[in-house]
């Protein structure tokens, strides 16, 4: 069975269903990746880097069964049975909600199956055509399940990152895009959110760690960040999976990004910094943009940021009927989509899933999580 990931992201979508699988002594797992340089770090803290091949010996390798969790740029597998795809994020940006217009530029018919998050999107891509009924399985978010379930410690991540477990903790997660609010105001934002007694959580994009003139308009955010590491109250989140620190956070600050429904998921407060030329830049599903708004805290600019924040904290309950009705609707299945996933991929492989394999054991300390940074 192949793995194909294009970057750290892919990994720990996928890495319920292939920690569970790699478990299984009938299952013999190979990754590839076209950026060796973000995965292979990855797979060698989790001591499976023998398992990455190239593309080029995977295209011709014989596989049963090929999963990916992006659409784009699938590799033209030669000697491949069956193949499934899963989607790697809800927000709703660069089209992805939008059946007809990712119809023209990714051809589903290569998979078996299409893994679906949520019944709205499923329903949009068999309604649009893209996708056929037999195609489609609803299965949750599996990348969810660890944090749903409750396997990471508040207490014990913030430690981890070296903050002090007592403390409310903040969690700032901007897309990445030069429309984000990383670039229009994200170095006032961390200076906002620190000057209270707090720790602060900085998660970037993985597409926001290295110069690019099309993801981060050429500025070097690390470089840029470095400075707030004195503050014995911040912590920059090098690992590649947001669920710890979405399980350490009292409160998310972000712009437009799955992680903030993902968030949803916790029922705890969310603030979202206006970033208005992100709709248009980011191709962002008008819905899913004023649905974020809706079970949050808006806020123009850091001005308003302090009260914000405070009043959020202060009541919690605020806005919760709609980050619950949101996290129903995007997740489904939350905390169990795991065991939904394997189903699908066990009968693709016409084998019967082991009872011992159900409950994949997904917890991951921070140190086994290293450092992501593009190349």
């Amino acid at each position: 069975m192949l793995v194909e990931v294009r970057s750290p992201m892919n990994i720990e979508v996928l890495r319920p269903v292939w920690s569970s699988l790699i478990r299984d002594p009938r299952v013999d797992l190979t990754f590839t990746s076209e950026a060796n340089g973000w995965v292979r770090p990855l797979l060698e803290a989790a001591g499976i880097a023998h398992r990455l091949i190239p593309p080029s010996q995977a295209i011709w390798a014989r596989f049963d069964l090929a999963i990916n969790a992006d659409p784009w740029n699938a590799l033209s597998l030669k000697r491949c049975w069956k193949r499934a795809n899963f989607f790697h994020g809800v927000a709703g940006k660069y089209d992805l909600d939008d059946a007809k217009a990712i119809g023209q530029n990714v051809d589903f018919g290569l998979y078996d199956r299409v893994m679906f998050a949520n019944e709205d999107r499923l329903r949009k891509y068999v309604g649009g055509g893209i996708v056929r009924q037999g195609q489609a399985a609803l299965v949750g978010f599996p990348k969810t399940d660890p944090m749903v379930n409750g396997e990471w410690s508040a207490a014990a991540v913030r430690a981890e990152l070296g903050l002090d477990p007592s403390l409310e903790t903040l969690l700032y997660a901007p897309t990445f895009s030069p429309a984000s609010s990383l670039h229009l105001q994200g170095e006032a934002i961390i200076e906002t959110l620190l000057a209270k007694d707090r720790n602060v959580i900085v998660k970037l994009h993985e597409r926001s760690t290295v110069p690019h003139p099309k993801y981060t308009g050429g500025v070097d955010w690390l470089q840029r960040l470095a400075r707030f590491k004195r503050d014995p109250r911040y912590a920059y989140a090098s690992g590649a999976h947001a669920g710890p620190y979405l399980a350490a956070a009292d409160l998310l600050v972000t712009d437009h990004s799955t992680i903030g429904f993902e968030f949803a998921l916790l029922d705890r407060p969310l603030v979202v910094v206006d970033a208005p030329d992100l709709l248009q830049a980011a191709r962002i599903n008008p819905d899913k943009w004023h649905q974020l708004r809706s079970m949050a805290d808006v806020v123009a600019d850091t001005s308003g940021l302090p009260d914000i924040v405070d009043r959020a904290l202060r009541q919690p309950w605020r806005h919760a009927r709609r980050r619950q009705a949101t996290a129903q609707a995007l997740f489904a299945y939350a905390g169990h989509a795991t065991s939904r996933a394997l189903d699908v991929l066990y009968e693709l492989l016409e084998l019967t899933q082991a009872d011992d394999l159900r409950e994949p054991d997904d917890s991951v300390e921070l140190r086994d999580l290293p450092e992501v940074r593009a190349s």
